[in-house]
């Protein structure tokens, strides 16, 4: 019994003292570990910052037809087709013409039938003095049928300009029904749409309280989800405010010579109204508010980053005018991951950009 125990004391004292050895695979662990977090930096520029009114508005050509005959009949010529172009003066649809080619003949008998009634009257009535004449000529034309023959006339003429629709301007056709000659076309159906889009309309909403702000001539910068950026013109501002929404419209004009933009497109529209200058510019994410209202910025110095307090001039949702001795052009601060920092603290700086790539790349 007692060989035994102490047996397990030796083999206790052997197991301690092997468990103490040095491991020389196993590294010291330091006292000060030097933890340097990603911080997402921006250059501070010395740029003006503009404020802008932004809106969102649908692109409408500035000159638009529907097409609708007047009369109905057969088709011998048709350029109805979706998206073919025409020009000004161009026919666009013709209808079968000899009906109203036997109307027009018709009132021209009529009317030199009258014609010759009327000059037998009116022989008959000479000698009478130029009063008596000068009053009855407009009776005798009644009474001849001379009159009613002259707007039989000349509406014949108008029933055969109608068998043939010219285009009023040069633009594109927007038909829903390709239209081809032999169809049967009645009256007042609304065939398709021409459409002049070398210059568009866009109506954007803007609060009442930044209306008042606007003005014809202002330019407007423009851009599509595409990626299209134009630059156009406020050609009207709505006298009226909506009431339920209280919003006012603006109307801006827009070169489409290269008909890039098409009408329904939905367009971002901005319109600078004001513009302030001042020693440094920032991205607005720069700027953090600690307890008690105070804000500063951190500015890269090497590694290491340092607080700054600052008051911005003016700032934005995207951008701060900066005017402090500290910060200048060329500056780096921090713009995210910069929540937690401390002054004088060691980071890892990534410039805005950088860290999307490497994420990508990895």
């Amino acid at each position: 019994m007692k060989l035994s125990t102490y047996s397990s004391i030796v083999i206790l004292l052997i197991i301690t003292a092997c468990s103490g050895a040095e491991d020389p695979e196993r590294p010291e662990r330091p006292d000060d570990v030097d933890i340097r977090p990603d911080v997402i930096f921006a250059m501070a520029d010395d740029e003006p910052l503009n404020v802008y009114i932004e809106s969102q508005g649908v692109v409408e050509p500035l000159r638009e037809i529907v097409i609708r005959p007047r009369i109905s009949g057969f088709i011998t010529e048709s350029e109805l087709d979706d998206g073919n172009r025409v020009e000004e003066g161009e026919v666009i649809l013709a209808f079968d013409d000899e009906e109203w080619q036997y109307q027009l003949l018709q009132a021209q008998n009529e009317y030199e039938s009258a014609l010759v009634a009327y000059n037998i009257e009116t022989r008959q009535r000479q000698g009478r003095n130029d009063s008596e004449q000068m009053d009855g000529d407009r009776m005798v034309r009644i009474s001849t049928g001379l009159a009613a023959a002259e707007v039989a006339l000349e509406r014949a003429k108008l029933d055969l300009s109608y068998t043939t629709i010219l285009a009023p301007f040069s633009g594109e056709l927007s038909v829903p029904e390709r239209i081809t000659p032999g169809a049967y076309i009645g009256a007042g159906a609304e065939l398709g749409r021409l459409i002049d889009d070398t210059t568009v309309l866009i109506r954007f909403d803007v609060l009442e309280a930044e209306l008042n702000r606007l003005s014809r001539g202002m330019a407007v910068d423009l851009s599509t989800p595409s990626g299209i950026r134009k630059q156009g013109s406020v050609r009207a501002l709505s006298p009226v405010v909506n009431t339920e929404t209280k919003t006012g419209q603006v109307v801006v004009e827009v070169d489409n010579s290269d008909r890039a933009l098409r009408p329904g497109m939905t367009v971002e529209g901005r319109i600078q109204i004001e513009q302030h200058e001042g020693i440094a510019r920032v991205p607005r994410s720069a700027i953090l508010e600690r307890d008690g209202g105070r804000t500063l910025l951190f500015k890269l110095i090497g590694e290491r980053v340092e607080w700054v307090y600052v008051d911005p001039e003016y700032q934005t949702s995207e951008w701060a005018i900066i005017n402090h001795e500290q910060i200048a052009p060329g500056d780096t601060v921090a713009v995210d991951r910069h929540f937690a920092l401390s002054h004088l603290q060691n980071v890892r700086p990534r410039m805005a950009g950088q860290m999307v790539m490497e994420e990508v790349e990895e």
